[in-house]
């Protein structure tokens, strides 16, 4: 994985600073006006589209804003693939969580320890699954392959450690942004640091691909 490349490609496109700011300002939009469902699904499709784009290893670093209707289709799908993996993994942390409150053996440090563990081995999980089915439907623009198992743990046997490492380093570098943005301008910061995550699961992606299958053209 190159970590480097994932955080200066973006600096490589002429009209960086103008790519950046529209998400940004769509970022915010969903932060602080509460409008996701609308603006929310534009980020969710432009950030399917850079993983495309980087699969493809298109000469431009980032997609141009321009094609509205794929953008906004590719959010709601991947917003959709996302949600049923929350659903998923969020049901199974809950059952657990409610058996280990309801077991008079645990209490104090060890239940909230447990609960701990639990609530973080449910979010890498729903990292890292939510993010290779939408990696499959970036590839395929396939809904249905975002859920196809059989794939989705080829993949997981040949990227398990890349993905973990991918999920911690986004997390940390995501929390400073935030930090760095100061709340007002986090929404523009942490539109980039998403821009570096979808590099690197990009990169990801192209280890995996299977040469008999091209990539769609968008």
């Amino acid at each position: 994985m190159n970590y480097s490349e994932a955080l200066s490609f973006t600096f490589q496109d002429e009209d960086w600073a103008k790519k950046i700011a529209i998400g940004g300002l769509f970022n915010f939009i969903s932060f602080y006006i509460g409008l996701f469902f609308i603006t929310g699904f534009i980020v969710v499709g432009y950030y399917v589209g850079l993983l495309r784009h980087v699969m493809q290893e298109e000469a431009k670093p980032l997609p141009e804003w321009t094609n509205w209707t794929k953008i906004f289709t590719d959010g709601i799908l991947g917003g959709i693939i996302g949600l049923i993996y929350f659903l998923f993994f969020a049901g199974i942390a809950a059952v657990m969580i409610v058996s280990m409150v309801h077991d008079p053996g645990m209490h104090g440090v060890e239940l909230g320890m447990s609960i701990a563990v639990i609530s973080i081995l449910a979010l890498l999980g729903l990292f890292v699954f939510a993010n290779v089915g939408v990696m499959r439907f970036a590839e395929t623009n396939d809904f249905g392959a975002a859920f196809s198992f059989a794939e989705i743990f080829r993949v997981l046997k040949n990227n398990f450690g890349n993905l973990v490492t991918i999920a911690f380093f986004s997390f940390i570098l995501n929390a400073v942004l935030f930090l760095a943005g100061l709340g007002i301008l986090s929404p523009f910061t942490n539109f980039w640091g998403l821009m570096v995550q979808a590099h690197l699961l990009g990169q990801c992606a192209r280890t995996v691909q299977e040469p008999s299958l091209p990539v769609p053209a968008v």
